[in-house]
């Protein structure tokens, strides 16, 4: 199965949901669509528009590809289940986010060179990546989430020190 989410932000994401509609019958596998706020409605996969967060997290964990904007939520659960992940970020100049800062995001991320993460810039390139990911099958185990247990040890004690 591939998960494909918009995610939760109130502007549409339609570039991404019309090409994923555009290569869904090339596509050897289950499509499963998370459309959030977006108005464009799907043809040729399963589409909802919200579930509950331990509903994407499990959609997240049995995926054998995720196909997502840049948002954090989303790529912190498919490194944490060692789930390849497709980012293509949302674009203040199409209307889909009030700034680049999911451009800013996906630089980063392609700068890491992660072998779970695959940043494409547009969506042209979605149907070669998907297939290319599909065909090596990679899948990484994954490591201890060091990055979270840092960031709720960071938040623990800035409230700790704010209680005083």
């Amino acid at each position: 199965m591939i998960f494909v989410t918009a995610g939760n932000h109130f502007q549409g994401f339609e570039r991404l949901l019309e090409k994923v509609d555009e290569i869904a019958p090339r596509i050897p596998h289950e499509i499963i669509v998370q459309k959030g706020y977006s108005k464009y409605v799907p043809h040729n996969t399963k589409y909802f528009d919200f579930v509950p967060a331990n509903t994407a997290t499990e959609y997240i964990r049995k995926s054998e590809l995720v196909v997502s904007h840049a948002g954090m939520g989303t790529i912190i659960l498919s490194k944490q289940f060692g789930t390849p992940i497709v980012i293509l970020p949302r674009r203040k100049i199409y209307g889909e986010h009030v700034n680049d800062h999911q451009m800013e995001i996906a630089q980063v991320l392609e700068e890491r060179k992660d072998a779970n993460i695959h940043v494409i810039y547009e969506e042209g390139q979605l149907e070669k990546k998907v297939m290319e990911l599909l065909e090596n099958k990679v899948k990484v185990t994954p490591k201890e989430n060091v990055g979270r247990a840092n960031l709720i040890k960071t938040i623990r004690a800035f409230i700790q020190e704010n209680e005083r």
